[in-house]
């Protein structure tokens, strides 16, 4: 093994000019706890099961002392030597009647910061829980370590869509920061940090603020760049310097990345929710290969909870959270399915997960039972009308409910294009629904997914 520090971009003053010390601390300990997770997620397969395994033993050691919910779960005589598959599955009911009865299952002496949670409620009722200060740290650190383990440039700017539930002057708001690296941003030359909050954004002026600095690592939702690129090619991020592009919040189709990848933009996606952070990070080399995050989860797939969509088998998704200590999530059903390997054809040697369909509400129920993904593309819908953003629902066994926002009307030509659109994509055997209106009413769904299917 060659530990080779070389090809980083190292400022000229990098390290301490203090007497008999050669790192200043904040960096030093960022570095440190980057090289723990990568030692983790990398190394001797056996080394990390063991820790994984002490792990779930000191989780369920917590969860049993503190919560009579847990105790409920746990059997005694089997606690020092339980198996995780001893564990009942754990439910989002389960979830806020244990939060509800209990609060968070650390005290103030534990000496952990703890703050209340959720979920974005896209998939139904959002999940209240309890998270640690110590849940965030790992997650901003797992984020880093990627970047190192893919050996990536860290002198490339890093640009960050979010959504805001404001309204915004040109529909977004940007904030720049000198670096992405935190406390090594004083170690290694980065660019700049960009986040851009952006809400029903207009798009000549957005567009115009991307090509203001070089994009670098573009972190976007994959509907946003069909909203604003829809069918036409996607040169303008090339030629504004994105060499790559983390897609966030939902699935993208095959096509969104054939046509990134032809412009020389590399793709990279994360399994990841609310409750939990990091699942699984796609592997470089085989998209849609996501290599389980070892040091954050242990996931199962359930083979007597299967599916199937478009005639592959996939089993429910079971994640046990190891750093859970507020509000344990172990065995948790995240209402994925998924299939679940030993390893990854990149020689990855670690379970990985494959054909991953997100939660049930995001699939199509026929009326022979079976399910199927359904993906609609805004551009699809842009060309038909021209709308400030649209829903659309599964509400009956043949009914699909498409909502409209911003608009008072549409045209008969307009509801017949888009009718025959939808049973193109979900079947002729579907009624679809159109409404206009004024402002779609979200609720509590903040990722404000474009589907959702409200029979599961």
């Amino acid at each position: 093994m060659k530990i080779d520090f070389s090809k980083l971009p190292f400022k000229n003053r990098a390290f301490s000019e203090k007497p008999m010390t050669f790192w200043e601390t904040e960096p030093k300990q960022l570095l440190s706890a980057i090289m723990d997770l990568i030692a983790i997620e990398t190394g001797d397969r056996t080394a990390r099961e063991n820790w994984q395994k002490a792990q779930v033993s000191n989780l369920l050691k917590h969860a049993y002392e503190r919560s009579p919910f847990w105790r409920s779960r746990i059997d005694t005589r089997k606690l020092n030597n339980i198996r995780l598959a001893d564990v009942p599955v754990l439910t989002r009911a389960e979830v806020r009647q244990q939060v509800k009865t209990e609060g968070s299952l650390l005290r103030e002496q534990d000496g952990f910061m703890v703050a209340p949670h959720s979920t974005s409620g896209s998939s139904g009722t959002p999940v209240e829980f309890f998270v640690s200060n110590m849940n965030s740290e790992y997650n901003n650190v797992r984020s880093l370590a990627q970047y190192f383990m893919e050996d990536r440039d860290l002198s490339l700017n890093r640009t960050r869509f979010r959504s805001s539930k404001e309204k915004l002057r040109n529909g977004f708001r940007v904030q720049t920061g000198e670096t992405w690296l935190g406390p090594l941003g004083n170690v290694f030359r980065s660019g700049i940090d960009k986040t851009i909050e952006q809400f029903k954004p207009n798009r000549e002026k957005l567009l115009q603020e991307l090509a203001q600095n070089p994009i670098g690592y573009l972190v976007i939702q994959p509907r946003l760049i069909e909203v604003l690129f829809q069918n036409e090619d996607l040169s303008f991020l090339s030629e504004c310097g994105t060499k790559m592009v983390t897609l966030v919040t939902e699935e993208a189709d095959t096509l969104l990345r054939q046509r990134l990848c032809s412009q020389q933009i590399l793709v990279r996606s994360n399994y990841s929710s609310e409750e939990l952070g990091y699942i699984g990070t796609e592997c470089e080399f085989f998209p849609e290969h996501y290599h389980v995050t070892h040091s954050n989860v242990i996931v199962e797939v359930d083979p007597d909870d299967t599916i199937s969509v478009n005639s592959s088998k996939l089993g429910r998704v079971l994640v046990t959270h190891l750093h859970s200590y507020a509000t344990p999530f172990i065995r948790y059903d995240i209402g994925d399915f998924a299939t679940l390997s030993d390893g990854c054809k990149c020689g990855h040697n670690g379970p990985t997960l494959t054909n991953i369909v997100g939660q049930q509400k995001r699939l199509l129920k026929r009326q022979d039972g079976s399910v199927a993904t359904f993906s609609m593309k805004a551009g699809n819908i842009l060309k038909i009308v021209e709308c400030e953003e649209y829903r659309i629902r599964q509400t009956g066994v043949t009914v699909i409910e498409l909502e409209l926002g911003g608009l008072d009307s549409i045209s008969p030509n307009q509801a017949d294009a888009l009718t025959k659109l939808f049973k193109k994509y979900a079947g002729d055997e579907f009624e679809i629904r159109i409404r206009a209106v004024p402002r779609i009413d979200w609720g509590q769904d903040r990722k404000k997914l474009g589907f959702r299917s409200e029979l599961f």
